[in-house]
């Protein structure tokens, strides 16, 4: 099992890609969706503004 972590003397490398592949995987649906909402929030923000200057 050690033999298998250590990956022939590389496994610090071939881990850390991997973690960091990992996290990359991890945070682009979570970036994706709060980019989301905020463009929903503006895109409300700016109808109610359209609404209020139509109104005057």
């Amino acid at each position: 099992m050690t033999e298998f972590f250590s990956m022939g003397g590389f496994g610090i490398f071939i881990w850390s890609a991997m973690g960091i592949a990992l996290a990359l995987m991890i945070l682009e649906p979570v970036s994706l969706i709060m980019k989301r909402r905020s463009v929903i929030k503006q895109i409300k923000r700016t109808k109610r503004l359209d609404a209020r200057r139509k109104q005057n």
